[in-house]
């Protein structure tokens, strides 16, 4: 028998199932199946996208990232294959493909948009030969995985290597992405340029020193972390020009809106999503749609009533009480929900999930390099769990939250029911899970009714 064939019949019989006896939505498992069998299957059945491949990866946004840019294809009539779920590893690639495609490997989409695990990269550039590669940031996560962001980076600089004909996309406010674009051809660059912004914390700041010849770098604004516009006064090492540019940016507790020059176009952004981190995804994705020719008033009408991804600032209502879940996995993307979300002025609720899973990353100690203290800013209650709810209430402690609104309850479920109890119709409560409470969370709020199952939507 044809392996390929087997490949895809075992795979697919693999996921069927896996939905119908509940064990997840066949995001991962029909993929490694078809892998043991059939090594090649990524390559072989890419090669049906007759548009190419996209393929986005980085730190934060990579999942948000790739929603914008697929759903722009799709708003220009492009036939998109996308893993949206949100599973990145070479696994999730495949159960993505073969989940579109025939028992014969026959696809009928055009174009893909694969986000991409950092340390995958590699080997996925080695499966497939991408149009383009998007990277939105570098920041340390997942110590135990990865380590610190100058092993990340090499990763990266490997899987570019490996594919010369593929253009760059990257964020020029980060000094180790923007690094990546040094000698190399087809590169274009996005970012902001706003005087007005300016970082709150000193906290996780992941580099400070020059990438090229390791003098300390200087920086006329700084973002947040360590992204912003900076200059090396040794080499001359700085941040590049833009292609997309971000300026007049305002933010609120409900939308983020800025001013967005494209070459010698100007168009208005009003994203439906908050925080500036969701900001560099929407010009990651811009940069992305101009490169590959698609109008502005596509983009940004996409842009304009743009939904969020999986897990990912998803809201929902329950007895008239709204909810919103924030997926936090590193100390700059938790600092940057928690400065959003404190924008809010209004009394509010915290649920905080903190895991240890290997798919959360082993190594916690990132809390520490978190802006706890944003807690005071407003929070009424705050319910800690997961398998290490302790360690948030002892981080909470030294933040010097006062222990009266601390409430701990290690199992995600009955500490939503909690929350949400405690949680009165005037306020919103933001839940804050990491990668595998998060889909507990939902799982669970999928089985109550209360959310949709994503993998029904599909």
């Amino acid at each position: 028998m044809n392996k390929k064939f087997l490949a895809i019949f075992a795979a697919k019989q693999a996921g069927f199932w896996s939905r119908i006896m509940g064990r997840g939505g066949g995001a991962a498992l029909p993929g490694l199946i078809a892998m043991k069998i059939y090594p090649e299957i990524v390559t072989d059945l890419t090669k049906e996208l007759e548009k190419g491949v996209l393929l986005i990866t980085g730190t934060n946004g990579k999942t948000t990232t790739s929603k914008m840019i697929a759903e722009i294809l799709k708003a220009n009539g492009e036939k998109v294959l996308s893993n949206s779920g949100g599973s990145n590893l070479s696994r999730g690639i495949a159960s993505a493909l073969i989940e579109q495609s025939s028992l014969f490997g026959k696809i009928k989409k055009e174009i893909g948009v694969y986000e991409v695990d950092e340390a995958t990269l590699p080997k996925i550039t080695q499966f497939v030969s991408p149009k383009a590669i998007i990277i939105t940031n570098i920041f340390r996560d997942q110590l135990d995985r990865y380590g610190e962001v100058d092993k990340t980076a090499a990763i990266l600089k490997r899987a570019i290597k490996s594919a010369p004909d593929a253009a760059l996309i990257l964020n020029a406010d980060d000094p180790i992405v923007s690094s990546l674009g040094k000698d190399q051809g087809n590169t274009i660059y996005f970012g902001i340029s706003d005087e007005k912004l300016e970082a709150k914390s000193d906290l996780a700041i992941d580099i400070k020193d020059c990438l090229i010849c390791g003098t300390e770098l200087v920086y006329l604004h700084r973002y947040y972390g360590h992204i912003g516009e900076y200059l090396c006064e040794n080499c001359g090492f700085t941040k590049p020009k833009t292609s997309v540019t971000a300026k007049n940016v305002r933010l609120s507790p409900d939308r983020t809106s800025a001013d967005i020059k494209i070459g010698r176009e100007n168009a208005a952004l009003t994203l439906p999503m908050i925080g500036l981190y969701n900001l560099y995804n929407a010009l990651a994705a811009v940069t992305a749609g101009n490169f590959l020719k698609i109008k502005n008033t596509t983009i940004f009408k996409t842009l304009n009533n743009q939904k969020p991804a999986f897990g990912r600032m998803e809201s929902f209502l329950v007895n008239d009480k709204k909810a919103v879940i924030h997926l936090v996995k590193n100390p700059i993307g938790f600092n940057q929900v928690l400065e959003a979300i404190t924008q809010d002025r209004k009394s509010k609720v915290a649920l905080v999930a903190l895991n240890d899973n290997f798919a959360d990353g082993t190594d916690i100690s990132w809390i520490w390099d978190s802006e706890f203290e944003l807690f005071k800013n407003g929070f009424r209650k705050i319910i800690v769990s997961g398998i290490r709810s302790e360690d948030l209430r002892l981080r909470l402690k030294y933040a010097d939250v006062t222990s009266k609104i601390i409430i701990s309850e290690k199992d995600p479920s009955i500490a939503f029911d909690h929350a949400l109890n405690l949680t009165n119709t005037s306020e919103t409560l933001y839940i804050l899970p990491t990668y595998t409470a998060m889909l507990e969370l939902r799982n669970n709020l999928v089985k109550k009714g209360i959310v949709k199952d994503y993998w029904k939507k599909r």
